[in-house]
């Protein structure tokens, strides 16, 4: 009888431990096995860095083993398209639209003293994950507009804000660095909002160096270490995007960064290594906290860099960026501009055994994170009326990640819209193997051309082609291209405006990417109406393109923009916000 009552006894002990686990699994939004029912989301966003500004992608000389550790379990996605340039591509990855329906389109950056910044009335993905109780957290750099409060990150759906509001600070000192008001004030700050009820309280300071002179990216790791660790064992999961500066210029990175990369013989090169080298070790960093944490099954990881690598100044300084095998740069419409660096690693989706990366060859576009975390959360995306132009692949991914051979899965887009800008007269679409630039592609930058690709060349060297197929390159033809490397300055401060392609047609180009990577065949000759197809479909987008909200690029930088003992913050009340359409 004793036997039985302890045996009883332990029953209903053990019990008590299972009801009490998957209580506590219920509590913390997690299975009865630890793993979260919705995840934690991570956003590492690099600024300006190039194709070739990575170890994975390869052949390289740069070294980054953290993120080619995180690569190697993640899906990489080949041809992950943004906008040209910063502010845009941020804009269209937070609301899952293209900037021109909203007047932010173009090759250019939302300077200090622009009274413009993303039009209030787009509903952002930080706060879709807020109404879906997410902490959100923004870390370094925001560049969307802040010269009204309205603008800031805290009133666009983050929690909790750390970093610059302008584009470019320099790295030690945290003054403002690029454009007409270069150098006019300091740009750190640390943000909050309160929510109590249905009052909401906002707190800003300036945030005073703990240590004057702190690398930029030093300071917004650790806070994004303290984040992590705090968020252990949280009911609420995180939305955590942290938006590196490195390697946008200026190119000044940490001595000891720089000495790993003496084999580098190029100085340019070897600085621009540096700053990546920073980079990389920042995530390192946070990938140790979340596995310290025992987080890291729990997060899904997203690396980006926003556009390509910029690869010369106005003023003709060389940045040491490579887009290669691609032709072009930051503020074009080519490949090297637009074609940036990405992977996504899904713990839920990944197996355990997975010890190589997942290639994806399908269209993918900035826009598209918006949908896909989203669903990835297990919510549903929605604009409240607004036309979304992002596409979820988080179903395509799943299958990846089952097995599924990437020539089976349906691939969720067939064309991109890579931009429609009025101001510079340029745009640009990709469909399939087929790309058509409308205008110069390389108006306001600079291009990186590639002469070394032709018909005759394709027909006489089959290893270009073979290669050319994988956007790869083999060592050989990869220091031929860097050997003949061309940079054309071409940099036009009174570009015509219009709001239609028909003023841009003083040029009409035509690439196969299937194997012409350097985009130097223009086929419009031969196959004129894949051309007119893919204008017609540009065409119907056209339509729907928005007035720059700021037309006097270059000469309207707001000069009555004051600083207050030298600090930016905003210094408008109640400004008029331009309302974008549909």
């Amino acid at each position: 009888m004793t036997h039985i009552c302890d045996h009883v006894l332990i029953a209903f002990i053990v019990l008590i431990v299972v009801v009490t686990t998957v209580s506590l699994a219920i509590v913390l939004n997690r299975e009865p096995d630890g793993v979260r029912t919705q995840p934690n989301i991570l956003v590492v966003i690099a600024d300006d860095l190039g194709y070739n500004d990575v170890g994975y992608q390869g052949p390289g000389d740069i070294k980054t083993p953290y993120i080619d550790h995180l690569a190697r379990s993640s899906i990489v996605l080949e041809r992950h398209y943004t906008q040209p340039m910063c502010s845009p591509s941020r804009a269209a990855m937070f609301t899952g639209r293209y900037p021109f329906r909203y007047g932010m389109s173009g090759s250019r950056a939302i300077y200090y003293g622009s009274r413009y910044g993303l039009d209030l009335s787009e509903y952002l993905l930080p706060q879709a994950l807020k109404e879906a109780k997410y902490k959100t957290y923004l870390l370094g750099k925001w560049h969307l507009g802040f010269a009204d409060w309205l603008m800031t990150p805290t009133r666009r759906g983050f929690d909790y804000f750390y970093g610059t509001y302008g584009g470019s600070t320099t790295y030690r000192t945290h003054q403002s660095y690029e454009g007409p008001r270069a150098g006019d004030g300091y740009d750190l700050f640390e943000d909050n909002s309160t929510h109590n009820g249905t009052t909401v309280s906002y707190t800003h300071q300036v945030v005073d160096d703990p240590a004057p002179g702190t690398f930029s990216e030093l300071l917004f790791t650790e806070k994004a270490v303290k984040i992590i660790t705090g968020a252990q064992g949280d009911v609420e999961p995180f939305f955590l995007v942290v938006s590196y500066q490195n390697p946008h210029a200026p190119i000044t990175p940490m001595a000891n960064d720089v000495a790993q990369n003496e084999d580098i013989d190029n100085e340019n090169r070897r600085k621009m290594a540096g700053m990546i080298t920073s980079l990389d070790y920042g995530v390192g960093r946070i990938t140790s906290a979340l596995e310290t944490t025992h987080q890291l099954n729990e997060t899904i990881i997203i690396f980006l860099s926003d556009n390509g690598g910029h690869l010369m100044m106005p003023s003709g300084e060389s940045l040491g960026s490579s887009n290669l095998p691609f032709r072009g740069a930051k503020c074009t419409l080519y490949e090297g501009g637009v074609r940036t660096p990405a992977f996504i690693k899904i713990p839920q989706f990944t197996p355990v055994t997975m010890n190589s990366s997942v290639k994806y060859n399908g269209l993918f576009h900035i826009s598209d994170w918006f949908p896909t975390i989203l669903k990835l959360a297990q919510l549903e995306p929605g604009l409240k009326g607004k036309q979304l132009d992002g596409v979820d692949h988080s179903e395509t991914f799943r299958k990846l990640l089952g097995g599924t051979a990437r020539h089976q899965v349906k691939k969720p887009r067939d064309h991109v819209v890579l931009d429609i800008d009025p101001v510079f007269n340029q745009a640009a679409i990709v469909q399939e193997k087929y790309k058509l630039i409308v205008g110069k592609g390389a108006i306001m930058s600079f291009d990186q051309v590639y002469p070394l690709i032709s018909d005759e060349s394709i027909e006489n060297d089959p290893e270009i082609v073979k290669n050319a197929s994988h956007y790869q390159v083999s060592p050989s033809i990869y220091q031929e291209m860097m050997d003949y490397t061309q940079i054309q300055v071409n940099y036009s401060k009174n570009p015509q405006k219009c709001l239609s392609l028909d003023c841009m047609t003083d040029a009409l180009s035509l690439f196969d990417l299937s194997w012409d990577f350097g985009e130097s065949n223009n086929l419009t000759w031969r196959f004129t109406a894949e051309a007119k197809e893919l204008y017609k479909t540009l065409k119907s987008y056209s339509n729907s393109t928005f007035p720059m909200v700021e037309p006097q690029f270059f000469e309207d930088h707001n000069k009555d923009a004051k600083t207050e003992d030298n600090v930016w913050t905003p210094w408008l009340l109640n400004s008029t916000v331009v309302k974008s359409r549909k």
